[in-house]
């Protein structure tokens, strides 16, 4: 325990500093290394290994198939469809936000790329419609939590690799969550349109909604890929990342004929950046994880747990407690990787599915992207929005209200997670 509140001491000491949080990292592991008489070797061992991957390889697939299929038109097609569809709705703008959303969610598997895209393109729209800068602001931020849950998803496969489980059965396990999340969030904004008395845009005609609906098609049946892909066994996780890059420019070039090759290299640049930073935040945090490991800390926290004569609803109290204050400081990365090795033990004892346990890490982590003053979607949507940050987080409390429900829902009734996979016999 002193080796880890040394560690912990260290790097939020560093980030105060605004240290980037590998950097601070590498720094406070570094330094215990000192401390503790370790060889220098081990750290870039454990930070190569830890990258050292088969399934992280679908990070950069997913990051630049985003890219593509926004390039190429795809998301403005799927965004035109839904507004022309529940044209006639009060307030539609809002429900095509999550919409657009649930469908990015399909695309990128990241909840603060989804934010950056989905805000740029409807906060406006959202604004013209009545809603309020802010409430477009902090809604717009919470829908984007949709990203991470509907796969493809990148802190899902960071589990699925952590854990040791099939990332495939997590990613079907994540569909009813996501949609969960989904229907809650268009009941809220429903209620606040007519609560507010927003008018509507009005009917779209049929054969012009028709029109939008078959040039959206090549884009609304990538679910249906995924789906297949995972039940078929057609490909792997990883590979299912490559045949999204081939299908966004597929579709991009030949049937919408938007995106333009020159882009490419620009596209592939900005992919590799991200990875990389993705990926020595996923090296780094492995030492500390290796650390952590061998000072016994899993060990003896699954022992006083036991000790402690808790039972499972306890038990994932204790974990969503701890998870939501760590989503709050970190990047849902290194909380992964660090805290998962310590808890997912204790949480196969108590005799808790990894797939379940996954999907409530993973929501956890997440909400801490929408919890004022440092939640990063609320810090991109509120620049968009240009509302004041003090009313960005009034508004958002009841977001952050609606995610706890739906993850207490999660937590303990363990079949919104488990039913598919079992349906579609996921191993």
């Amino acid at each position: 325990m002193v080796m880890l509140a040394t560690l912990s001491i260290v790097f939020f000491a560093l980030t105060m500093f605004a240290v980037p949080i590998a950097i601070a990292m590498a720094l406070a592991a570094l330094v215990v290394i000192q401390i503790w008489g370790m060889p220098g070797f081990l750290f870039a061992q454990k930070v190569v290994n830890g990258m050292d991957s088969f399934p992280l390889l679908a990070i950069p697939f997913f990051i630049l198939a985003a890219s593509v299929m926004n390039s190429g038109g795809v998301t403005t097609r799927v965004i035109d469809l839904f507004a022309g569809a529940l044209g006639r709705v009060r307030g539609s703008s809002g429900i095509v936000n999550v919409g657009t959303n649930v469908f990015l969610a399909g695309i990128s598997g990241s909840a603060v790329a989804d934010a950056a895209a989905s805000g740029a393109l409807l906060i406006p729209e959202m604004k013209k419609e009545g809603y309020s800068g802010a409430f477009a602001a902090a809604f717009t931020a919470g829908a984007a939590i949709i990203g991470p849950i509907i796969p493809p998803s990148i802190p899902l496969v960071i589990y699925g690799v952590i854990a040791q489980v099939s990332i495939t059965r997590l990613f079907v396990a994540a569909y009813i969550p996501g949609l969960i999340i989904a229907a809650v969030l268009t009941a809220y904004v429903l209620y606040v349109a007519r609560r507010q008395n927003l008018s509507s845009r009005g009917s779209m005609a049929w054969s012009e909604l028709g029109s939008k609906l078959r040039v959206s098609a090549w884009a609304l049946s990538m679910p249906i890929l995924l789906m297949v892909g995972a039940k078929g066994g057609l490909f792997t996780v990883t590979e299912l990342g490559a045949v999204l890059v081939f299908y966004a420019i597929f579709v991009g070039w030949v049937i919408h004929r938007e995106f333009k090759w020159r882009q490419l290299p620009g596209m592939l640049t900005d992919a590799a950046l991200q990875t990389a930073n993705i990926m020595l935040v996923v090296g780094v945090s492995s030492f500390v994880a290796y650390l952590i490991v061998i000072h016994g800390i899993p060990k003896d926290i699954q022992s006083a747990l036991h000790d402690s004569k808790l039972g499972p609803i306890e038990f994932l109290l204790i974990v969503n407690v701890v998870f939501l204050i760590a989503g709050i400081f970190l990047d849902s990365t290194p909380a992964t990787i660090i805290l998962v090795p310590i808890f997912l033990p204790a949480a196969l004892s108590f005799g808790v599915d990894p797939t379940h346990f996954g999907l409530v890490v993973v929501l956890n982590l997440m909400i801490g992207l929408i919890h004022p003053p440092i939640g990063l979607n609320l810090l991109i949507t509120q620049a968009i929005s240009r509302a004041p940050m003090k009313e960005v987080v009034w508004e958002s409390l009841p977001m952050i209200g609606i995610m706890l429900v739906v993850l207490g829902v999660i937590t303990y009734v363990p079949q919104t997670v488990l039913w598919l996979p079992e349906l579609m016999g996921v191993n």
